[in-house]
């Protein structure tokens, strides 16, 4: 999917939306849970995460909110909050911070292509991930990662979990299928002008990603991708096969019978995609994760 000729100056007011599906007022998105906060190594990881699970961080350099899950977990090897709804409650406040002092951060990371800007992730088991994701925008790919790398220590990620694990073990399935590094890094351009309301877009694309879900490198007419729109792809193929699979030959209208969580435009924000599947209830928020 393509961001040709599309404008690059992202709007106060998708800002505002963003952090406000952040701090979950999207389409009367409950409150978030009291979440567990997890501390997680490699050799613990399985025991948390489960193939098919997805990743959310906004990874601003000076996001206040991995700063909040970090910094309150700990403090000198310690665990300061013994309280978990307190950890919610100042994560929250931090995202209303990040409101009203980070705008012009955040817009230049994404005008900038920064692609850990703003990023989800899929988990594959064994500390592996599949994700559009670099450590510059150069060498960024829809490519397996290690999630303890050296340079993601200390990184904080909320988890969410498929309630159907016939999906989540789908979602596994096709993400290292496709995460093979032929699909670059797209930068979140189309964010800015498209609508990412379910329509005749979302349809038609929800559609090839359906069709592709047995191809290696992911859909050949799509030549990258950015971090959300991966793992939205992913999901809408999966439900797809779940769903749908007993119909001989997919129509774009046919996507209309995917469940609510899936019937999102691939292109929507980050920020948007994690709001719309909060409020869907087809996920289980699992636990914050702090990556060492």
């Amino acid at each position: 999917m393509s961001s040709t000729g599309s404008t690059r100056a992202p709007g106060r007011a998708w800002l505002l939306g963003a952090a406000c599906v952040l701090a979950g007022c999207v389409r009367g998105a409950p409150p978030p849970p009291s979440l567990p906060v997890v501390r997680l190594d490699a050799a613990s990881a399985d025991e948390v995460l489960r193939p098919g699970d997805f990743l959310f961080r906004y990874v601003d350099e000076r996001d206040p909110v991995d700063a909040v899950i970090t910094g309150a977990v700990i403090q000198a090897g310690a665990v300061m909050i013994e309280s978990t709804s307190e950890a919610v409650r100042l994560t929250e406040r931090a995202a209303s911070e990040l409101l009203r002092e980070d705008e012009e951060a955040f817009a230049r990371a994404v005008v900038g292509g920064d692609p850990n800007a703003v990023h989800m992730a899929i988990y594959l088991g064994g500390g592996a991930t599949a994700e559009a994701f670099g450590t510059t925008p150069d060498a960024a790919r829809v490519a397996r990662w290690e999630l303890f790398a050296e340079n993601r220590r200390n990184a904080a990620w909320r988890v969410l979990r498929h309630r159907d694990a016939r999906v989540g073990a789908r979602v596994a399935e096709i993400a290292g299928r496709w995460a093979t590094g032929r699909m670059g890094y797209e930068p979140p351009f189309e964010v800015f002008v498209r609508d990412a309301a379910w329509g005749e877009h979302g349809r038609a694309m929800a559609l090839v990603f359906a069709e592709a879900w047995q191809t290696e490198g992911g859909p050949s007419s799509v030549g990258s991708m950015f971090c959300s729109q991966f793992a939205v792809a992913v999901l809408q193929s999966a439900l797809s096969r779940e769903h749908l699979g007993g119909i001989a030959e997919l129509r774009a209208e046919d996507l209309d019978g995917l469940p609510s969580e899936g019937r999102i435009d691939a292109v929507a924000s980050p920020l948007r995609v994690y709001g719309e599947w909060v409020a869907s209830g087809a996920f289980e928020i699992v636990a914050h994760l702090l990556v060492e």
